[in-house]
């Protein structure tokens, strides 16, 4: 097996002693990672005997999507995708298939020597010594903890390890080095000539037979989707809002109810002064940007009309400096919390601090308060009214949702019964498909089931009231229903003839390219060609001149032991691409480069082919169980 053979070349120290962390750091995260799976706790997977809890599962799963989020992902799609899932599930797998095997072939290691390694770590030292503190933040800033941070060391540490190992055993010949190099470096100029292949299309000859073969051959031209014409009605607290009437006393009733609702933002006219202290600043870098700013803030105390000049001499926010500090009127939620918090307990021409956020030690004024006030109800008597308005609509809506539903399905042959009890109109779609484009508040996936129910179509009844969006509930019936079927063969006659003589023009293409590109190879003239400018560009140019991988694959084995030298590739468009290669040459810069990495490259390719067939050699010997029916389960995360 390999994995025995693994086992027998890496009996090194280095190896027992990556092998050793991972045991170690297991052994210290086990109960809070991946042994939650005794007693109750659902598992999600099996490997051997050790059970992967679904909720340590989930975790990891969360982490990893914070990660994809903070790299820029954004697409639900994405983030809660069935193979996101598998994903993270099978690196938990394969980090369990190494701690078994490491257990199996004995290995170990030392505890203290773990710790060492990190006390020795520069990243964690300040002047030179271990900073238990440094430690602490970095651990923090990475939301990883102690026992967290071991096993992460030890996971990538036996990557490195598997890679190191075959990179140092890998052979990458000198030549197949230099060959690469070489295949790196060559430049080909090339021009282009095509023949399109709508100039063909007069050629082709079609008769009936041929037309009839296709039409039978391929069904989907002709399909049909099942489709519908639905009348529907919408329910939602705009359509009880029509029916409402505010009395005075309960739009009152709802202004005192919700006064801070009509309340006057305050707002505050504030300037800062910034010293700002990075998020790893060492204690001491921090203890002089608070010295400096306490100096400043006495400074600003003592005269508060020099605040502004202050800030232009001394803030380091670049974009309020210049204005001599001033943020703008603000209101709550504008800055930062504590910043915010300190704004709004001051009185007007206030200077205050030393007031420390993420961003450092801020020095604060407030020039004038405006807001704050309570608009009378005779200032906001419309708003209030409306408000009230929807408000009661919306209770109101809420009382009837049942008794709707309730109208709809007893009166299951028409709308108009719950169309006139609520004073809905009773709207009209037009043709749509199952798999369809629907519009508006018909598209809507348990709606349209619903519409193209058996039930439904067979005896033309109304859809059950159904939620499409909140506080939007929707009843449908079916007006008219076209089953799914094939259009005879005279209706689809034209799209087939285009089709094929497409199909024809395209062979022809292919035909006279090839034919035309025999001639060149023997050295005769094709006036009929006419070949584009020369470009000149080697393979990983090619892209960017214009050329698809299929010609600049063509190019470049293109024979070249006779220049100018042809070649040509039928196009995806069904036309013909014919190219003339004038001249070779070789960067000679780029093959000096390439022949100094290739051998690297040509091992560490090797080197992590290897590593992966490693890990499936692990997993071909373990026991694994995937639990799909919980996996499956997994709730999305948004």
């Amino acid at each position: 097996m390999l994995a025995d053979t693994m086992h027998e070349k890496m009996k090194g120290l280095a190896a027992r002693i990556i092998l050793g962390i991972l045991i170690i750091a297991f052994a210290w995260t086990g109960i809070d990672t991946y042994n939650k799976s005794g007693g109750s706790v659902q598992t999600v997977a099996e490997v051997g005997e050790h059970k992967i809890a679904l909720p340590v599962y989930e975790e990891a799963l969360k982490k990893e999507q914070s990660r994809l989020r903070e790299a820029g992902e954004k697409n639900p799609a994405v983030l809660n995708s069935a193979e996101l899932k598998m994903a993270v599930l099978e690196r938990m797998v394969r980090e369990q298939l190494l701690i078994q095997q490491a257990v199996k072939l004995g290995y170990s290691a030392n505890e203290a020597g773990i710790l060492a390694a990190i006390r020795n770590e520069p990243m964690f030292q300040e002047n030179g010594q271990f900073s238990e503190e440094r430690l602490k933040r970095i651990l923090e800033n990475n939301r990883l903890n102690l026992k967290q941070y071991i096993a992460s060391i030890a996971q990538d540490s036996l990557s490195r390890e598997l890679v190191a190992f075959q990179a140092d055993t890998g052979i990458a010949p000198r030549a197949m080095a230099e060959r690469l190099a070489q295949v790196m470096a060559e430049q080909r100029e090339v021009s282009k000539a095509v023949l399109r292949a709508e100039d063909f299309a007069l050629l082709a000859k079609l008769d009936a037979q041929q037309i009839q073969t296709y039409y039978d051959k391929h069904p989907e031209i002709s399909r049909v989707p099942e489709q519908a014409r639905v009348e529907y009605i919408v329910f939602t607290p705009e359509a009880v809002l029509a029916q409402l009437q505010v009395s005075e006393a309960d739009a009152k009733a709802y202004y005192d109810k919700h006064a801070g609702q009509f309340a006057l933002p305050e707002r505050r006219e504030v300037a800062h002064i910034l010293i700002r202290v990075a998020p790893d600043a060492k204690p001491a870098d921090k203890q002089t940007a608070r010295e400096k700013a306490q100096q400043l803030l006495t400074q600003a105390q003592q005269n508060p009309k020099q605040f502004a000049e202050l800030a232009k001499q001394h803030s380091q926010d670049p974009l309020t400096a210049p204005k001599g500090g001033a943020l703008g009127s603000i209101q709550r939620g504008a800055i930062f919390p504590q910043v915010e918090q300190a704004a709004f307990a001051m009185a007007a021409g206030e200077v205050k601090g030393l007031v420390e956020s993420p961003a450092g030690f801020h020095i604060l004024q407030v020039k004038a308060i405006t807001g704050g006030g309570q608009r009378s109800f005779a200032e906001v008597r419309d708003g209030v009214l409306e408000a009230a308005k929807r408000d009661m609509a919306l209770r109101k809506f809420n009382e009837e949702v049942e008794q709707f539903g309730d109208v709809v399905y007893a009166k299951s042959d028409s709308l108009k019964p719950a169309a006139d009890k609520y004073r809905l109109t009773i709207q009209t779609s037009d043709w749509f498909e199952r798999q369809g484009p629907a519009q508006g508040v018909l598209k809507n996936e348990r709606l349209v089931n619903a519409i193209f129910a058996g039930d439904t179509i067979k005896s033309k009844r109304n859809t059950e009231a159904i939620e499409v969006a909140p506080n939007t509930l929707v009843a449908a019936r079916i007006v008219e229903y076209k089953p799914a079927g094939n259009k005879p063969m005279e209706a689809v006659k034209t799209e087939i003839e285009a089709r094929l003589r497409k199909e024809q023009a395209a062979v022809l293409a292919t035909k006279q390219g090839q034919a035309l590109l025999a001639e060149l190879k023997q050295g005769r003239a094709v006036p009929v060609l006419k070949f584009g400018a020369a470009k000149k560009f080697s393979r990983d140019q090619a892209q960017r001149e214009g050329f698809a991988a299929d010609e600049t694959q063509a190019i470049f084995r293109a024979g070249a032991q006779t220049l100018p030298s042809y070649t040509g590739i039928a196009l995806p468009d069904g036309g013909y691409a014919l190219y003339k290669i004038s001249s070779i040459a070789s960067d000679e810069n780029v093959k000096r480069q390439v022949a100094q990495i290739a051998p690297l490259s040509l091992r560490q390719i090797h080197a992590e082919q290897t590593a992966s067939a490693y890990l499936e050699s692990l997993r071909a010997q373990g026991k694994v169980s995937i639990k799909q029916a919980v996996l499956d389960k997994v709730g999305a995360q948004n």
